[in-house]
């Protein structure tokens, strides 16, 4: 909690991230979090049963570049965090999910990449690209996979 205390109260204009691990924690999102805040990014990373309190501080600040980034499950709710900052009136918000572990949707006002793995779910609504040759956990480990994530990042600025 004391993380998204902190959150709320930086200024406006920011760049907000999270980040959500799914079931099973590896290291992969660790060092694209780490990248983020090398950025300047406000990042709040946990699990991905802490989409509510991520999606509500989200909602508390859609002046900001809002970012929400999930491997596997976190995939799945990154996607419903997206949407929830969107519909709150986030003009600005970009969706990158990783090997979710069942089809999911992001809103249309939301620039969404999924990355498909080993689990092939999909999120409609999101640009769907294949990224073969991963076990589920071996993607979002991929020093490939995660600069990718950051590049899509770059691209999504101002959608």
């Amino acid at each position: 909690m004391a993380v998204l205390a902190a959150l709320t109260t930086e200024a406006s204009a920011a760049t907000r991230a999270y980040v959500m691990n799914g079931l099973f924690v590896g290291h992969g999102l660790a060092v694209v979090v780490d990248q983020l805040r090398q950025r300047g990014y406000i990042v709040a990373y946990g699990s991905y049963e802490q989409n509510r309190q991520f999606a509500a501080d989200a909602c508390a600040h859609i002046g900001d570049r809002i970012i929400v980034i999930g491997h596997s499950f976190g995939a799945e709710r990154a996607a419903e965090v997206a949407t929830q900052a969107a519909a709150c009136g986030a003009r600005d918000v970009t969706m990158i999910g990783v090997d979710p572990s069942a089809p999911a949707a992001v809103s249309s006002t939301v620039h969404a990449v999924n990355f498909v793995g080993e689990l092939g779910g999909t999120i409609a609504g999101a640009e769907n690209i294949p990224v073969p040759g991963y076990s589920h956990m071996g993607i979002i480990d991929s020093p490939a996979v995660q600069q990718r994530i950051l590049e899509e990042l770059d691209q999504g600025r101002g959608q």
